[in-house]
């Protein structure tokens, strides 16, 4: 039988030709979930550092300070996981999966939070600096809360952009969601250094300076990932 298909171009095969570059396969997403975790305790770290360890760390005990944020950092990426399965169609994990992890990581913030103030109601800054500043902040607290919520929203946006770059072959059919789920991951890896950091135990605080902060990189991560998704499509789309 003959082939009758039609033959290419010599030029087009010696451009296809010259084309060909040996392509790594795409980690796997426990992999990749791993490579974040140094970029988050890097960060996480430095915050601590910068700022220093609250004043009652003895008050909490080892338990409610270095074990909750072990806690929320595994969860942190363990979400950041999540977010790799979705950059893998093939991989995908069930919608109940994400929502059972979303849920649980707001609840552990939640009774961090509360489980904190019970054991040590800190309610006034004290702060390695001068009086006069710790009395400021005592009679304005959302000052404190300010700076908190902006500071922790700051350190996860860093810690983002570096996750992106990182999730930037990422193919996931649901960007927006893939970003979002590393956002929180950003969020809670870096909550988890700064509440062993911040000196003041208040839910309104807690929960609502950073918890705002949790809240912010989620979104930021969400736009990322869909920028990304929408950045890839075109590019794909004029290849083709």
């Amino acid at each position: 039988m003959m082939d009758r298909s039609p033959k290419l171009p010599e030029a087009l095969m010696r451009a296809i030709a010259q084309d060909l570059r040996p392509v790594r396969p795409s980690p796997q997403p426990l992999q990749l979930a791993l490579r974040m975790v140094p970029l988050a305790l890097l960060i996480s770290s430095l915050i601590l550092l910068a700022i220093g360890p609250r004043h009652d760390l003895s008050v909490l005990g080892p338990p409610l300070t270095w074990g909750a944020s072990s806690a929320q950092f595994v969860l942190a990426i363990t979400l950041v996981w999540i977010a790799a399965h979705e950059s893998t169609p093939a991989g995908r994990l069930p919608r109940q999966v994400i929502y059972f992890a979303a849920i649980a990581a707001s609840l552990v913030v939640v009774l961090v939070t509360l489980l904190t103030f019970s054991t040590s109601p800190a309610h006034e800054p004290l702060l390695r600096v001068p009086p006069r500043v710790n009395e400021m902040l005592r009679t304005s607290p959302w000052i404190m809360g300010f700076a908190c919520g902006i500071g922790s929203t700051l350190a996860g946006g860093i810690l983002i952009l570096l996750f992106s770059r990182i999730f930037r072959n990422s193919l996931a059919i649901r960007p927006t969601v893939a970003g979002a789920l590393y956002g929180a991951g950003a969020g809670l890896a870096i909550n988890a250094g700064w509440r062993i950091a911040c000196p003041v135990s208040t839910p309104w605080h807690a929960l609502g300076a950073h918890g705002a902060a949790i809240i912010a990189t989620v979104i930021l991560g969400a736009l990322i990932g869909r920028f990304s998704g929408s950045r890839r499509s075109q590019i794909g789309a004029r290849r083709a």
